[in-house]
């Protein structure tokens, strides 16, 4: 699966972590439809979902840890943001649930990416002590 991840080089996942971006922005601020799930508070794990996507394509474009820190509190803004936004359209809701919702997906992904990284570490030294 790692080995895919290199398919793209940091300058293309930037360009897809942005075109994503403005995907979540336009499905954010567009009036509701049809929901895709449908049971109570689906629309949590939608953010927390979307969250998650954004934080692994901005951290395929900037690997250090300043710029991990940085990034989650950026799409932690970026979360707040579309709450703001949304208060102006007259149809959506503002929701702190939400941005709540924006955290525990970006949190998500860094516990899993450091989950992943702390176990590819072990067996690379399990390798090399054999």
């Amino acid at each position: 699966m790692s080995r895919y991840l290199y398919l793209l080089n940091k300058n293309q996942f930037k360009i897809v972590f942005f075109l994503t971006v403005i995907f979540v922005l336009f499905k954010a601020l567009m009036p509701p439809g049809d929901p895709f799930l449908t049971f109570h508070h689906a629309d949590k794990v939608l953010h927390a979902g979307a969250f998650f996507v954004l934080s692994f394509l901005l951290n395929r474009s900037s690997s250090s840890i300043e710029k991990r820190l940085r990034n989650m509190g950026s799409l932690l803004a970026f979360g707040i943001l579309i709450e703001i936004l949304q208060s102006f359209t007259g149809y959506r809701e503002v929701s702190s649930l939400d941005v709540f919702a924006d955290l525990v997906g970006i949190l998500l992904f860094q516990f899993s990416y450091s989950l992943l990284k702390f176990v590819q570490q072990k067996r690379h030294q399990k390798k090399k002590n054999i």
